[in-house]
C-alpha cells in the first residue's frame, strides 16, 4: 500500500466497524477481547499510526502544558522556563509558550490560544496578572499554577519562598556587621511580596531598635534608583545612613551606577544591598550582596505540582515555599566594633 493507511483500511481488515477501531485506539470505551485482538492485528499488519491531535480531542489529552509569561527577557523568567521545560520533559509533555509583555489584552489572547490547543494546564509567570486572566483560565477548566508577585500564596496555588524571613534575615546581616542606620527602597504599589519585604525589614530593624529610614520609587527599574540617589544624597549623608537595602537587584544596581558615576565609594560611603540574584549582580563591580532565590527549581517543582493536579491527586499542598541563601559579596562594608 503506496499511500498512507487509513483507520477505514483498519476497520475494513479486521471486520470491525470504524467506531469499535476508534474505540480500541483510544480506550474510550470497552471492547470485547475478540475485536480488540482483531484491531490490533489490522493496525500491526498495515503500520496505521493513529492521527495524535485528533487522538488527543477525543481523549482530551495532549501531553501539552501552555505557560504565559511577561517576558523572556527578564533573566529570572528564563530561569523559571529552564525548570519547566526540563521536568516537562521528563514526564513527557512539550510546552506551548505565549509572551504577553504584561498587556491585559495579550494574556487574555493567550489564555483562548491555549484553550484551543487543548493544553491540559497552564503555568502563569507574571510581575502582576489581571484578575480577569484568571478567572478565564477558571471558565475553561484548565488547571493552572500562578507563580507572581502580586498575590498571596494563600489565595493560589502557587511556588514561592518566605519573604518576610529572607528580607529580615538581610537586614540581620547588614546589622551583625555593625550598621546603624538603615535605609529601605521599595517599590510603590500593593504587590505581595514587596509588602513581605518590607515586613522582614521593619520587623528587624524594630527589634534591634536600629534607626531606619523607608522610601518609595514608581518603578522597578534602574533608572529610579539613580534619581532617587540624585534626589536624596544629601539626606542620605545628614541621617547617617551606612546602609541602603533595595526592595530588587534591579534597584540596587542603578544606585552603584550612581555612586560609581559620582566617586562614592561602595562599600566604604555606602553598603547597598539587592534582592533576587539576577545573573548582573555578580557581574557588576562592585559585585551585589544579595538573597539568591531558587527560580529554576520554583519553575521545575511549579510543573511537578500541575501534572499532579492534572491527574487528580487530591494530596496536593496548596502552595509550597522554598529555601533561599544570603549572597555576601563585595558591597557590603563590615564595621569593626568601636
Amino acid at each position: 500500500m503506496s499511500r498512507k493507511p487509513t483507520m477505514e483500511d483498519v476497520k475494513n481488515l479486521a471486520g470491525v466497524s470504524i467506531s469499535t477501531v476508534s474505540r480500541v485506539i483510544n480506550g474510550t470505551r470497552k471492547v470485547s477481547p475478540e475485536k480488540t485482538e482483531a484491531v490490533n492485528r489490522a493496525i500491526e499488519k498495515l503500520g496505521y499510526k493513529p492521527n495524535e491531535l485528533a487522538r488527543s480531542l477525543v481523549m482530551k489529552k495532549s501531553n501539552t502544558l501552555g505557560i504565559i509569561l511577561d517576558d523572556m527577557g527578564y533573566n529570572y523568567m528564563a530561569q523559571y522556563l529552564r525548570g519547566i521545560d526540563e521536568i516537562s520533559k521528563l514526564y513527557k509533555y512539550d510546552i506551548l509558550l505565549y509572551s504577553t509583555f504584561g498587556n491585559f489584552e495579550t494574556q487574555k489572547n493567550a489564555v483562548e490560544f491555549l484553550s484551543s490547543k487543548q493544553v491540559e494546564g497552564i503555568v502563569v509567570i507574571s510581575e502582576k496578572i489581571n484578575n480577569e486572566v484568571l478567572y478565564l483560565i477558571r471558565d475553561h477548566n484548565i488547571p493552572y499554577i500562578l507563580l507572581d508577585s502580586y498575590y498571596s500564596d494563600n489565595d493560589f496555588q502557587t511556588v514561592t519562598v518566605d519573604y518576610i524571613k529572607a528580607m529580615y534575615e538581610l537586614t540581620d546581616y547588614l546589622i551583625t556587621n555593625n550598621h546603624k542606620n538603615l535605609a529601605y527602597v521599595k517599590v510603590k504599589g500593593a504587590f505581595h511580596a514587596s509588602q513581605e519585604k518590607e515586613s522582614g525589614f521593619l520587623e528587624r530593624v524594630d527589634d534591634k531598635s536600629i534607626n531606619n529610614w523607608v522610601y518609595t520609587v514608581d518603578e522597578n527599574e534602574v533608572e529610579q534608583t539613580y534619581k532617587f540617589m540624585e534626589k536624596n544624597i544629601n539626606k542620605l549623608e545628614s541621617n547617617g545612613v551606612s546602609a541602603i537595602m533595595f526592595e530588587t537587584d534591579r534597584l540596587a544596581i542603578g544606585a552603584l551606577q550612581y555612586c560609581y558615576d559620582n566617586n562614592i565609594s561602595v562599600p566604604d560611603k555606602f553598603s547597598i544591598t539587592g534582592f533576587g540574584d539576577s545573573e548582573i549582580a555578580h557581574l557588576y563591580r562592585p559585585a551585589l550582596s544579595t538573597v539568591r532565590l531558587p527560580y529554576y527549581d520554583i519553575g521545575a517543582i511549579a510543573v511537578r505540582l500541575l501534572i499532579k493536579i492534572i491527574g487528580g491527586d487530591e494530596n496536593v499542598d496548596k502552595s509550597v515555599n522554598l529555601g533561599y541563601q544570603i549572597v555576601d559579596r563585595d558591597t557590603v562594608k563590615k564595621i569593626k566594633n568601636k
